[in-house]
């Protein structure tokens, strides 16, 4: 093992520590067996499946909202958890500690004692457990321990180049992978998937049609800036009630607000990119379009359409009030409500009164997924492990994750559409309560090539009908996010004096954007923005941007595409 490359992972971990956070409704640590959780070591002869012997799998993971610190959670059983005890014999013990799960995975890491299995979504820590030698090159793992495993000759090579780009090499099974390359292995099924692809996000305005039918408000009057304070304000007036509850006339999401509303959905209805007129990279928080979508919330609160304390409460409480369908517009993030039967609609953007374009960011390169998961070099059981990820991504293994048994839970017809049963729906919603799915097997393309056209008043009907909705308007940019994909990542080393600065403007970022949209006047709205502004130069912000730039540069001119601000005419 390289020995700086794992100090510095340890030392990244301890740090990340620090920042992330995980909810949890237990201990965090679930087994299929009850058994102790292994600690690697040497590759090892592993259970026989056809003898009722298995091999426990001890799999690491940090993903927020999936694993053993979400409600429910279990690994008993389940279609795909009984294939993988019953075929491929192994079970699995699924570790999400509720706090400080960077730090347990640092202590791992110096003991060499790495579990069996990691996902992951921290691209720094991926990063490093590559420069550390630690985790199998995939293509070399499966070689060695699946030599016939379909991967090694349909796995998606605009996703594996993607993987390779931004980490060195083909390393991990992504999750959720939607490319074109993928959509040649499990094609949309119809255009409605198209269209979700081509233009959808989960940021989206929502508008409640049985209160706008009520009070007989129109597509047209919420489409202006102007007509949306107006059907605000006949909200707020009406003494409307839903079983005799008051109605909210705007909601955002709740205490995630500046990253999903703010941040999301209104920069971009208000046509906010993150580049200057020249082209050149520049923080979104500087851009004239940022400040007028600060201007918006600041103009909902201070007449009352907005109440400040929803700002402050969490997604639980928040949907309380969602499902209540007390809340005229909602601008936030769709798939964090189940909307079957939800008068949810969206008509695209709000058209700012200035006359910006509003902007879509859309990832027009392959994907690189969400959840990565890793193999330890020190792994027990890599034939098995192998084995798995085979599975996991064939057809037959994906029906199963996703669907069940055929014939019990869903049937499929000569297209390849799945149709749950009667009896699949209400064990998939009343007995795994969701969390059947391996999200770490989920692949995007997949359900689409499989899913019927949904029900309009599903969940899924609402939901494809929301997302697309920003995208598809006629005068709407639609850019390739693909260009931004460093953001995520260090740029700048984080114990520099650049690194330090950035990490000390993105803390006052999140308290001073609430100070300026709460702001009580107009005159204090410009106080707090202007101050914010002189705070970001105190921070050389300047100087971030043109290090960012540099890279953005080299992105732009990797994929022969750039980003352009198509409102700079209007400042």
């Amino acid at each position: 093992m390289k020995r700086n490359a794992a100090k510095r992972l340890i030392a990244l971990a301890l740090a990340a520590a620090s920042v992330m956070s995980f909810t949890a409704c237990d201990s965090g640590t679930t087994s299929s067996t009850g058994g102790a959780a292994s600690t690697g070591g040497d590759a090892q002869s592993a259970g026989d499946s056809s003898s009722g012997e298995t091999t426990e799998i001890y799999w690491f993971s940090d993903v927020s909202g999936w694993g053993p610190a979400t409600a429910n959670w279990t690994t008993d059983t389940s279609p795909a958890i009984d294939y993988m005890r019953d075929e491929i014999g192994i079970t699995l013990n699924i570790e999400q500690p509720p706090t400080d799960a960077a730090t347990k995975l640092g202590l791992m890491i110096a003991n060499n004692s790495l579990p069996d299995l990691m996902s992951i979504t921290n691209s720094d820590v991926y990063k490093e457990l590559v420069a550390a030698d630690m985790v199998w090159d995939m293509q070399e793992f499966l070689e060695t321990y699946a030599p016939d495993s379909h991967m090694l000759e349909d796995f998606p090579e605009d996703i594996k180049g993607a993987l390779t780009d931004t980490y060195g090499g083909w390393y991990s099974f992504p999750s959720h992978m939607e490319s074109a390359d993928n959509r040649e292995n499990f094609p949309p099924d119809d255009q409605v998937w198209v269209d979700v692809v081509e233009y959808g996000d989960n940021g989206c305005i929502m508008f409640n049609k049985d209160i706008m039918d009520a009070l007989d408000i129109t597509e047209e009057d919420v489409s202006t800036q102007s007509g949306f304070y107006a059907a605000c304000e006949k909200v707020k007036n009406s003494g409307y009630q839903v079983d005799g509850q008051s109605v909210l006339p705007v909601v955002l999401h709740w205490n995630l607000w500046i990253g999903t509303s703010l941040d999301g959905i209104l920069a971009k209805n208000f046509g906010a990119v993150p580049v200057d007129a020249d082209g050149n990279y520049t923080h979104l928080e500087l851009t004239p379009g940022y400040k007028e979508a600060l201007n918006f919330v600041n103009d909902l609160i201070i007449n009352g359409y907005l109440d400040v304390n929803t700002l402050t409460i969490d997604e639980t409480a928040g949907k309380t009030y969602l499902d209540a369908k007390r809340v005229f517009c909602w601008i936030g993030n769709q798939a964090q409500q189940d909307k079957t039967n939800m008068p949810w609609v969206s008509y695209g953007p709000i058209l700012a009164d200035n006359g910006a374009r509003p902007v879509q960011g859309i990832n027009q390169a392959a994907s690189t997924g969400w959840i990565q998961t890793l193999v330890s070099k020190n792994c027990k059981a890599p034939e098995k492990i192998a084995e798995l990820l085979t599975w996991a991504s064939s057809r037959e293994g994906l029906l199963i994750n996703y669907y069940g048994i055929e014939g019990v839970d869903y049937t499929i017809d000569d297209a390849g559409i799945v149709t749950r049963t009667e009896e699949g729906t209400t064990t998939y919603a009343e007995v795994y309560d969701n969390n059947v799915l391996l999200w770490p097997f989920a692949n995007t393309s997949f359900e689409r090539n499989t899913e019927p056209v949904p029900d309009p008043t599903s969940n899924r009907g609402v939901e494809v009908s929301l997302m697309p909705a920003l995208g598809k308007y006629e005068n709407t940019y639609i850019y390739d996010s693909s260009l931004l994909g460093f953001e995520n990542s260090a740029v700048l080393e984080p114990s520099s004096d650049l690194g330090l600065q950035l990490s000390q403007a993105d803390t006052y970022l999140e308290s001073q954007k609430a100070a300026i949209c709460t702001a009580a006047t107009k005159e204090e709205f410009e106080s707090q923005y202007q101050a914010m502004i002189d705070q970001l130069n105190a921070y050389s912000i300047t100087a971030i941007d043109e290090a960012y730039n540099e890279v953005y540069q080299q992105y732009c001119e990797d994929f022969g595409d750039s980003i352009e601000d198509v409102n700079a005419d209007l400042y």
